[in-house]
């Protein structure tokens, strides 16, 4: 019989011997490397985490190189494109090996006291991962920054943080996913690794289970890391990451005038989509007939000696502004469904209302992008809200992601651009659970559909956080007995394992 190492509580590791010429970083790596494991702890079940690691490593080189080089850069130079591919096949490769390793200590039942807070790092990582490449996508500046913009402003306002989460606003989502969130999760994965390292690699939950104490194969842990970069990089370069042009307010207006127009009518008669925004919170509190209409049209005229007409309607009475919205809203729908109405009505709603005569002088500067710059600029500390919430007013946006197959009610994210989820690069499938919650408790159609999915995803969240310290359900490994299809050890010809815990 083969003579194996014993395991005790007290456990003596052999001392490693270090030449007289190692220097300090050696020795550093010396110190943060995990040397002694049980046998099974060279398989590719326990090289996950150093797999995500590497994964996150790619992540952090590819995001600050495009942070540095700019939006242009990424979107139409082919170095940029190519970085922007590997930065997503990186963020696939980090959610799937996060799933799997959370899968393996789930299995294992690697959360078990003294490891409960190993489990719990974990399963932050993992949150705040999810919550980041949604933030992420918002940076691109595509359509589905865009969409999952407006998207994902909808869901954080109805789970009470759009206050504080506005993915409308795109310096604070850089903000968010190139510093806080990264730090954060290097912070909790150094933790996460500290505690692994404390207490090793996890042993079997059954007492009577085999295994042989063995030194760890870092060769085979790095080989992994390494091959894994290399199939990243080669997705990359043939499978690159997905892109539609953005939205423009300045495309519409001269494709469709008619939709424009009507639009800031509602925004000026404040029946808009923001205007009436109703959720669980009401982040849009701003008047959309001052940030619309009003501010533009004034700083258009600026400087010049035309009649202002947004004088003219803030002095006249009450009744007289009915009329005013009244003729513009006949005139406007007249443009629009070619409606009969009189030559001469038309004149003058066109020569003497001041909402038609504002509405008139702003179009030829939405035609031109000019209204976008100056929405964007009226409040710069939340950036382009403005402009993406008048492009949902128009329902700009949920046209096009229904052209993609990427509206909501028909799983929405979960396609990305692709309009599939299968398709290389495959769509955010991390969100499935959200849309099938979405689509189970039919929420799309309820007001307060996004209050409801987020307490109930924050349910699940909370559970899976704290799964080690709920009492008979984190016993549910043990009885499904799936430990030993990964901490099995096959056997040599005449060998026998024994455990010296069971004696």
């Amino acid at each position: 019989m083969m003579c194996y190492d014993k395991v005790v509580a007290n456990e003596q590791r052999e001392p490693i011997v270090y030449s007289q010429n190692a220097n300090a970083f050696r020795t550093l790596i010396d110190k943060v490397y995990i040397h002694r494991m049980p046998s099974y702890g060279n398989k590719i079940f326990y090289s996950l985490g150093f797999m995500a690691l590497t994964s996150l490593m790619i992540l952090v080189i590819t995001g600050v190189t495009m942070a540095f080089m700019g939006q242009n850069w990424w979107l139409t130079v082919p170095w940029g494109i190519y970085f922007r591919s590997v930065h997503l096949w990186a963020a696939q490769a980090f959610i799937a090996i996060l799933i799997l390793h959370i899968l393996v200590g789930f299995s294992t039942s690697g959360f078990r006291a003294p490891r409960r807070m190993v489990w719990v790092l974990g399963a932050l990582i993992f949150s705040l991962a999810l919550i980041q490449t949604e933030f992420g996508y918002g940076l691109r500046g595509d359509f589905s920054s865009q969409y999952r913009a407006v998207s994902g402003a909808d869901f954080w306002n109805g789970v009470h943080l759009g206050y504080w989460l506005n993915p409308l606003n795109y310096i604070q989502s850089f903000a968010i996913h190139v510093i806080i969130i990264p730090l954060t999760i290097l912070f909790f994965f150094i933790l996460h690794y500290i505690l692994v390292h404390a207490y090793g690699v996890s042993r079997p939950y059954r007492k009577d289970a085999p295994y042989k104490m063995v030194k760890a194969d870092h060769k085979k842990l790095f080989l992994r890391g390494g091959i894994l970069t290399v199939i990243i990089l080669v997705l990359a370069l043939f499978f690159h990451s997905p892109y539609v042009p953005a939205v423009r307010i300045a495309d519409i207006a001269n494709q469709n005038p008619n939709l424009v127009a009507t639009t800031m009518l509602q925004e000026f008669n404040h029946t808009s989509g923001t205007a009436t925004y109703l959720d669980s919170i009401d982040p849009y509190k701003f008047d959309t007939r001052k940030v619309f209409i009003a501010i533009p049209y004034q700083q258009f005229l600026a400087g010049t000696q035309n009649n202002n007409a947004w004088t003219i309607f803030t002095n006249s009475s009450q009744a007289q502004q009915k009329i005013y919205m009244q003729q513009a809203k006949l005139y406007t729908v007249a443009a629009t469904t070619s409606i009969n109405i009189s030559s001469s009505t038309k004149a003058v709603a066109s020569t003497t209302n001041p909402v038609v005569l504002m509405i008139s002088t702003l179009m030829p500067i939405a035609k031109s992008g000019l209204y976008t710059t100056i929405l964007n600029q009226e409040n710069p500390s939340i950036n382009n809200t403005y402009t993406l919430r008048f492009l949902r007013d128009m329902n700009a946006l949920h046209n096009r992601a229904a052209s993609l197959n990427m509206d909501t009610a028909e799983l929405g994210m979960t396609k990305d651009e692709t309009g599939s989820v299968w398709k290389m690069p495959p769509g955010s499938w991390w969100l499935l659970p959200l849309a099938v919650i979405n689509s189970a408790f039919n929420l799309l159609n309820n007001p307060y559909g996004d209050q409801i999915a987020g307490e109930i995803l924050g349910a699940f969240l909370l559970i899976f956080i704290l799964f080690p310290y709920i009492p008979y359900l984190n016993r549910v490994p043990e009885f499904l007995h799936l430990a030993y299809f990964i901490q099995k050890e096959p056997k040599e010809p005449g060998e026998e394992f024994e455990n010296p815990e069971s004696k």
